[in-house]
């Protein structure tokens, strides 16, 4: 915060986060001769309901446990961090950056140990499907494998990317002087990228803000029903109320204050005095059966998420104020 303007350096509170994964298909179109090398004419077909689709050059498993690991970093990455309009980036807050890098760093060990696991036992496999296989092995599959498996590895990725944009004075002082070679094209160019980096860093704090509220309703909401017995959104059937979701409640109100990082004060004292008050460590699921607690809890959730579902001129005041204070 800069004491003199009043301001909020976005980049002085967050980073952005780009997280690159990417793994071999191991896939290939099914050509019209597949079927017709294994005995199918095409041409009977029908085409409102078929189309060729592709084959799998190794069981579906081996690539699926590849993907719940990229599945498991972008979820890991969404839990601390909100979308920027920037390079498909998450703006993810300063302080939590070293558990997020932590997280990655675990899953990409793990990441490459199956990748490694899986080229060795590259040809095992091709044999298990060869013979499992024999006719559409020779006909279909044979020539679309690697002569030499450990050349596949390359077409494995798991890495991330951690920036900032730099400042508008960086824009006036290098970029734009590049760009420009009249001073007052250059002036214009500066007024003009001003403007439009600081709508999209208004239209930013506005979605930031927002999400983070968003989540507070759904908590509301969640918790109200596992307290009451009742299902939640779409489920059949109502949940009980567990020690496992009694945590996860709790680490979603540490949460918004570690992701809190531009003072919607409110919201985060409301969620601080119900955590002290109803989900301080050693309560148990059994200490929610009064009725008494129960209707307790429902009212302080509600005061809750009627103030995150505040659409109001004092939510609209707050917003506005912090998107006039949020600067690059």
């Amino acid at each position: 915060m800069d004491a003199t303007h009043n301001t909020i350096n976005l980049f002085d509170v967050g980073a952005l986060i780009n997280l690159k994964i990417g793994t071999w298909s191991a896939r290939k179109m099914i050509t019209r001769a597949d079927l017709i090398s294994v005995g199918y004419d095409p041409d009977q077909l029908p085409d409102e309901i078929c189309n060729l689709g592709r084959k799998l050059l190794v069981p579906k498993s081996e690539i699926q446990h590849l993907t719940n690991i990229e599945q498991q970093a972008r979820k890991n990455i969404e839990r601390w961090s909100v979308p920027f309009g920037v390079a498909s980036a998450h703006f993810v807050p300063l302080k939590m950056l070293p558990t997020v890098e932590q997280q990655l760093k675990e899953l990409k060990d793990e990441f490459f140990s199956r990748v490694d696991n899986f080229i060795m036992r590259f040809d095992e496999l091709k044999e298990t499907i060869k013979k499992s296989h024999p006719t559409f092995w020779e006909q279909c599959l044979q020539n679309h494998y690697p002569s030499n498996p450990k050349a596949l590895r390359d077409r494995f990725q798991f890495d991330w990317y951690i920036f900032k944009i730099a400042g508008m004075e960086s824009i006036e002082g290098t970029n734009v002087e590049e760009m420009v070679a009249q001073q007052k094209v250059q002036d214009e160019r500066t007024q003009e990228l001003r403007a439009k980096m600081q709508t999209e860093v208004g239209e930013f704090v506005e979605d930031y803000v927002l999400a983070m509220r968003k989540e507070t309703i759904r908590f509301c909401e969640l918790m109200t029903a596992r307290v009451n017995g009742r299902a939640y959104g779409d489920e059949a059937d109502a949940k009980k109320l567990t020690p496992k979701s009694i945590a996860c409640f709790r680490k979603y109100v540490d949460r918004f204050k570690q992701m809190n990082i531009f003072g919607d004060a409110k919201i985060e004292k409301m969620l601080s005095d119900f955590r002290s008050t109803f989900l301080d460590f050693g309560v148990a699921p059994k200490d929610f059966e009064s009725a008494t607690i129960q209707d307790g809890i429902t009212t302080a959730l509600k005061a809750i998420r009627s103030n995150a579902a505040s659409e109001g001129e004092s939510c609209s005041k707050f917003i506005g104020e912090l998107s006039r204070k949020v600067v690059l």
